[in-house]
C-alpha cells in the first residue's frame, strides 16, 4: 500500500507539472521560477486523497488518488494580476436596454482550443473581452476562471452560467498553445453592453466548449 501510494503521488505530481496556467506557462515552470511554490505543491500532492483501492490475488495493490486543483492549488499558481475586485455597481434597467446575461458560453469546437487555468477571450482587434483583469481572485480560486465542456447543450444547461447565458461562436484561437479565443466584434459589443455582464464575469460564470 505504501509503495502504491508513493507511485500514485509521483504520477499526480507529473500531471500537475504539465497543467497549463496560460498559453506560455505550465505549473512545472515554478521549479526554476519559484521553488517555494513548487515545494508547497509537492506537499499538496502528498496529501492527496485515496478514493479507491484494488487488491489483487498476487498481493499487489492499486490505488486511485485525487487532488483538488481549486482552492489552495489555484491560489498558488494563478497569475498574480488576478486580484480581488470591488463590487460592481449596476445601473437601473432602462427601456429598450440590451439583454442582461447570466453567463457566457463560447463554442470553440473545431478550433483545437487548449484548456488552461487562465484563458483569455479577445475581440477581432485583439482587445481583451474576458481575462485576468475581469475576474475576482476569490471566485477564480474557488471555481476556476472558466469551465470547459465537451457538449454545447451540457454547457448551456450548466448552473455555472445561469438561465440566460450569452452564446457566442469562437472564430479562431491565438497563441502557441491555442488557448486564447477570438470572438466577433459584434459578440464582444453585446458582452460589453451592460454593467451586469461585468458582474457575471467577475464571478467567472464562463464556459468554453471544446471537442
Amino acid at each position: 500500500m505504501k509503495n502504491a501510494r508513493l507511485d500514485a503521488c509521483r504520477k499526480i505530481l507529473e500531471v500537475a507539472k504539465g497543467i497549463r496556467i496560460d498559453g506560455t506557462t505550465v505549473v512545472g515552470d515554478y521549479e526554476w521560477k519559484n521553488d517555494i511554490i513548487m515545494s508547497k505543491i509537492e506537499s499538496m500532492v502528498k496529501d492527496a486523497e485515496i478514493v479507491k483501492k484494488d487488491y489483487f490475488s498476487d498481493g499487489t495493490v492499486k490505488v486511485t488518488m485525487e487532488m483538488n486543483l481549486r482552492g489552495g492549488f489555484a491560489q498558488l499558481v494563478l497569475p498574480g494580476e488576478i486580484q480581488p475586485l470591488e463590487s460592481i455597481r449596476t445601473m437601473a434597467p432602462v427601456k429598450n436596454s440590451p439583454s442582461i446575461f447570466t453567463g457566457l458560453v463560447v463554442d470553440t469546437r473545431g478550433l483545437g482550443t487548449m484548456p488552461v487555468m487562465a484563458p483569455k477571450i479577445l475581440d477581432e482587434n485583439a482587445r481583451e473581452v474576458y481575462g485576468s483583469a475581469f475576474v475576482s481572485r476569490e471566485y477564480a480560486v474557488q471555481q476556476g476562471m472558466c469551465g470547459y465542456s465537451k457538449g454545447l447543450a451540457k454547457a448551456q444547461n450548466n448552473l455555472r452560467v445561469g438561465d440566460n447565458p450569452l452564446m457566442v461562436k469562437g472564430l479562431r484561437t491565438e497563441g502557441v498553445q491555442h488557448s486564447d479565443v477570438i470572438i466577433s466584434n459584434v459578440d464582444a459589443s453585446r458582452l460589453r453592453s451592460a454593467s451586469e455582464n461585468l458582474s457575471f464575469m467577475k464571478k467567472c460564470r464562463v464556459i468554453i466548449v471544446v471537442e
